[in-house]
């Protein structure tokens, strides 16, 4: 079984509140889970949010929806993906998603789970190791749950615990494998800041007549209007993390 996990929080420094921002009459988390939920090759989707009480507009909307959804710690996301995970007995492979990414296609979430499958590596992604592999806004990140578990045991490190995958990709015990699903793709689309929202936004509405549009479409959109890169031109892929690399600390 498949089970793709979405990470999901109201807590944001740069935009508090930002997954229930919205975006053509409906929130981003709304957006992303809608455009993924095609997906030919996920059994099941859950929302995994925390059980910090700003959180419960989460929940609430997701019951509202219909959307299956998970809550754990606000910090140590790891164990808030494995929690999750461990409530179905036959879960094979985990995908990870994130909420800020609202452009999300379910043909990318297929394409590197396909490369997962095919690969027979413990972790697999489109991204999320620059500069050769980065497709921000569009990141997939799939890994066995036996890969999980094991991290979840194992990782020590803040960085290894708030940002799930770090010890799956860097403790040397798996084999990973990274392939872009447009190699064209070299932006940062997700939503961290007021001003990744409004190119993000700006996007949706240019794109508002084709259906179902994809990671391509969104490539030639932003090459015939350069002027949306400038709404965000200052946006850093990844920051978060690097800021918990540089305060990082072994958790007791």
């Amino acid at each position: 079984m498949i089970v793709a996990l979405i990470q999901a929080r109201m807590g944001s420094t740069r935009l508090p509140g930002k997954v229930l921002k919205k975006i053509n009459h409906q929130s981003i988390l709304e957006n992303l889970i809608e455009r993924v939920k095609p997906s030919k090759l996920v059994n099941k989707f859950v929302v995994v949010t925390s059980t910090n009480p700003e959180d419960d507009a989460i929940e609430q909307l997701c019951r509202k929806k219909g959307y299956e959804v998970s809550r754990g710690s606000d910090w140590d996301v790891l164990d808030r993906f494995y929690q999750a995970a461990v409530k179905y007995n036959n879960v094979d492979t985990v995908v990870r998603l994130t909420s800020d990414c609202p452009l999300h296609s379910h043909k990318v979430v297929d394409f590197v789970i396909h490369e997962f499958l095919k690969s027979g590596k413990d972790y697999f992604s489109n991204s999320n190791n620059e500069p050769e592999f980065l497709e921000d806004g569009f990141d997939v990140e799939v890994f066995s749950f036996k890969a999980l578990e094991t991290a979840w045991r194992e990782a020590k490190k803040l960085s290894e615990r708030e940002h799930v995958t770090p010890y799956i990709k860097f403790s040397g015990k798996f084999s990973c494998g990274w392939k872009k699903s447009c190699p064209d793709y070299i932006y940062k689309m997700s939503v961290d800041s007021p001003q990744d929202f409004e190119a993000v936004a700006l996007i949706f509405q240019k794109l508002q007549h084709v259906p179902d549009f994809g990671i391509e479409d969104v490539v030639a959109l932003l090459k015939q209007h350069p002027e949306i890169l400038e709404k965000n031109k200052d946006s850093v892929a990844n920051s978060g993390y690097q800021k918990t690399i540089a305060n990082d600390k072994i958790i007791e």
